[in-house]
């Protein structure tokens, strides 16, 4: 395998930033569109609710990803923190 992954520690800290924005926006949409489907249950109108919920789901399971990515980036910035002492 080759070099490292990143040059410097701060090219880390900025993909964790940028992947933890990410999760933060797939979460906040899901939750949109939890809202969204309380509201067309409610008020009867819009696609069906169940639609809207199943949206959520889907947002939800896909900021999985992202979240995993910040927790091991993560993980391997403090792992080789630790080892530079």
């Amino acid at each position: 395998m080759g070099g490292k992954p990143y040059k410097d520690w701060e090219e880390v800290k900025k993909d964790i930033i940028k992947w933890r924005r990410i999760n933060i926006v797939c979460i906040v949409i899901g939750v949109l569109f939890v809202w969204a489907g309380g509201a067309a249950e409610t008020l009867k109108i819009g696609m069906a609710p169940t639609s809207y919920f199943l949206l959520a789901i889907f947002f939800a399971v896909l900021s999985i990803a992202p979240h995993i990515q910040v927790v091991a980036l993560k993980s391997w910035y403090g792992v080789e923190s630790e080892s530079k002492k």
